[in-house]
């Protein structure tokens, strides 16, 4: 069937649910992210992961992964790609030889850089597409709404 020919669906009451919009905003922006990062051949989470290794050397997949709320089995496997890719390094902690701590390697931190880079260019493109004003205000909304997932449930 043509769609030519099919009516416009009316997404009006849907619209109107914050969270839904808060989602589709979400999914454009992780759309354009993921985009820009695969041109570095990197998916979203190894992006974090490897930014997150870089600002903690050392850290621990445990520590990882309740950073990311990245379950241990989908996690270990990202950070066995990104072993295999030559992009992070595991050493054995010298306190306690049964944990590993997690450091990237010079091809991991110069990948880190430029993905960073890329980043931060979107981020710029984003920002410009609202005043100071309207930045600071999101980030605010963005802060409140976020304390209510961590505060307590009840």
């Amino acid at each position: 069937m043509d769609s030519s020919f099919e009516p416009a669906v009316d997404q009006s009451r849907l619209q109107r649910f914050l969270g839904y919009r808060l989602t589709r905003a979400e999914i454009h922006i992780h759309k354009l992210f993921a985009r820009r990062v695969a041109e570095l051949d990197l998916k979203p989470s190894e992006f974090s992961i490897l930014v997150l290794i870089h600002s903690n050397p050392g850290i621990y997949l445990r520590q990882l992964g309740e950073a990311l709320d990245i379950s241990p089995s989908n996690l270990v496997p990202v950070v066995e790609r990104l072993v295999q890719r030559g992009l992070i390094g595991r050493q054995p902690d010298p306190r306690d030889r049964r944990l590993q701590q997690l450091h990237l390697t010079d091809d991991g931190s110069a990948l880190q850089a430029r993905a960073e880079g890329v980043v931060v260019q979107l981020e710029d493109e984003l920002e410009q597409l609202l005043t100071a004003t309207e930045q600071r205000h999101l980030l605010s909304a963005l802060d409140k709404l976020t304390a209510i997932q961590e505060g307590p449930q009840g």
